[in-house]
């Protein structure tokens, strides 16, 4: 089941589940429970494609807010 939706922010953790950086969800592959996402190398220019597992992805806080 999909945890995120697509287009939203969320923070992306290293292979320690420390904070590596945030990133944009683009894709839900269901049958592996991993994301697609936009996400910006430290020290990158433009974002890369990833293929992330969910549980190294958390929700930014942003998304929190309530408009």
């Amino acid at each position: 089941m999909m945890k995120y939706q697509l287009g939203q922010t969320v923070i992306l953790l290293d292979l320690e589940y420390k904070q590596a950086g945030t990133a944009v969800i683009r894709k839900y592959n269901e049958w592996s429970n991993q994301y697609v996402v936009d996400y910006i190398y430290p020290n990158g220019e433009k974002a890369d494609q990833i293929t992330i597992p969910e549980e190294r992805l958390i929700l930014a806080p942003d998304a929190l807010k309530v408009a």
